[in-house]
């Protein structure tokens, strides 16, 4: 089976990482010592992850029924956050990287992945608040989260900035989220738990988010059917019905003309083109080349310009249609021409 490529690998290289070389818990993952219930749930639960194993939930399996009594509260803080899916994994990234934990770095790069960050954005946050490429309400969300790794509360300038942007239940939240993380890293880093074998990388979704197709919703083989198959039939009707358009591009190199039938939204001004298939298409990087095209809708043709694909991250002030898109996949947005 093929692996899917490791997008936590570049930044797993760190140094910074903290714990002993060694995984210190003896006998980790055996069912002898470990809570019953806790052990076959870890077992079933690496099996969808690809990893055979969860060993967060083994070595809670070792106190007993401790990760049953944690799952509630763990799973209120992190899947049931007040916060936004984007900000609940900026704020998660950013505590296991400023707590050093790798373990929980590795599998939040992907958790987040799945939640539509881009690998570009998931490697900025290791950078910190000043790095550009943040809106403004990112950029005080990350400085909250440094400043409750470093000083165990938000400063009273940076609370203001953040109420401007965030409810205080969501405070509060951001608050439980960091401690939460940071409790959980002191637990691994101690005992020095590294991240499973091939973890995110094989099993029944390891094509999700895959690097490799940019970001593609769909197994990689499926893009190279439609192009040889759908798209000759798509295009009879494509700018003609809803919701399907046609792109007209010219290639990077050829110079050719060329016709791709997408499925596309429209706002006011934007147009959306949620990447299915990937931030790879030949459509879409010479769209991306040239600054701009035409498309076709309902018999309508109209130039847009300013073509920029954004993740759930960069979506944040773009209408609500384009971030529920981003949840799932990478999308082309681009403005509107008047005519």
């Amino acid at each position: 089976m093929t692996l899917k490529s490791d997008v936590a690998a570049r930044t797993e290289t760190a140094s910074h990482w903290r714990g002993p070389a060694q995984e210190l818990m003896p006998g980790l993952g055996e069912f002898r010592g470990t809570d019953t219930l806790t052990w076959l749930i870890a077992r079933a639960a690496g099996r969808v992850g690809g990893g055979r194993r969860v060993k967060l939930l083994e070595i809670m399996g070792r106190g007993g029924a401790l990760a049953l009594a944690y799952a509630p509260f763990g799973l209120r803080i992190v899947l049931r956050s007040k916060l936004s899916r984007v900000d609940c994994e900026l704020a998660t990234l950013r505590t296991a990287w400023n707590a050093g934990a790798r373990y929980e770095w590795h599998h939040h790069v992907y958790a987040a992945r799945l939640s539509g960050l881009s690998v570009q954005t998931v490697e900025r946050v290791s950078a910190g608040p000043e790095a550009p490429g943040w809106s403004e309400p990112q950029r005080v969300l990350l400085r909250a989260v440094d400043e409750l790794h470093e000083a165990r509360a938000i400063s009273e300038p940076t609370f203001h900035e953040l109420a401007q942007h965030l409810s205080h239940p969501q405070i509060v939240d951001l608050c439980m989220l960091v401690g939460h993380y940071e409790m959980l890293a002191m637990m691994l880093n101690t005992y020095g738990i590294q991240p499973e074998s091939d973890m995110w990388r094989r099993g029944p979704l390891r094509w999700l988010r895959d690097e490799s197709s940019g970001d593609a919703l769909t197994p990689g083989w499926l893009a190279g059917f439609n192009r040889r198959v759908t798209n000759r039939i798509a295009r009879a009707y494509a700018g003609k019905i809803r919701p399907y358009s046609v792109v007209h591009h010219r290639g990077r190199k050829s110079g050719r003309s060329f016709a791709a039938p997408v499925a596309a939204r429209y706002t006011e001004k934007l147009l959306v083109v949620p990447l299915i298939y990937g931030s790879r298409s030949d459509w879409l990087r010479n769209v991306l080349a040239a600054g701009g095209g035409e498309v076709t809708y309902r018999g309508r043709t109209r130039s847009f310009t300013d073509p920029r694909v954004v993740d759930a991250a960069a979506a944040t002030e773009l209408p609500k249609q384009v971030q529920r898109y981003t949840r799932l996949v990478q999308v082309l947005v681009a403005d509107l021409t008047e005519e």
